[in-house]
């Protein structure tokens, strides 16, 4: 005789499951994280300029300064392009504005932490970069589910 394998009730339709916030509290914490003075633009130039350097020799001082700042500014795109995956793939599937949603208030937040960071500024721009990524990981989502 074996014994009955304990299994976890299935939620309602309507109920999210708690563990589906997991990988966006998680990938919330790295965006939380790299907005922190350890990641400045001073502490990732010595990490971004020489790889430039190797990457393309004889690079001039004023391309490595927009090359980092693309590098910079790409990490901001991304990191909410992701977020909104997350969300809309998790505890806000079917609901992709207002995960989009979220992803913006996120990003004020996160703007808004930066004030009080010695070495980092809150900037709007970023904001709508931030917002952007999610955006276009939405646009990005629905044209993938469409093609399928």
């Amino acid at each position: 005789m074996t014994a009955a394998v304990p299994t976890i009730p299935a939620s309602p339709p309507d109920q999210v499951d708690l563990r589906q916030w997991i990988p966006v509290i998680a990938w919330s914490l790295l965006i939380f994280c790299l907005s922190t003075s350890a990641f400045s633009a001073t502490n990732t130039g010595k990490i971004i300029d020489p790889i430039l350097r190797f990457m393309f020799p004889g690079i001039s001082a004023a391309a490595i300064d927009v090359g980092h700042m693309l590098v910079r500014k790409s990490a901001h795109f991304s990191e909410y392009g992701v977020l909104f995956w997350l969300l809309i793939r998790g505890p806000m599937a079917e609901r992709p504005y207002l995960a989009l949603m979220l992803c913006v208030v996120y990003a004020l937040s996160d703007e808004g932490h930066q004030v009080f960071v010695p070495g980092r500024s809150a900037s709007l721009y970023d904001v709508a970069l931030d917002s952007s990524g999610a955006l276009f990981s939405h646009f990005l989502i629905t044209a993938i589910t469409e093609l399928a």
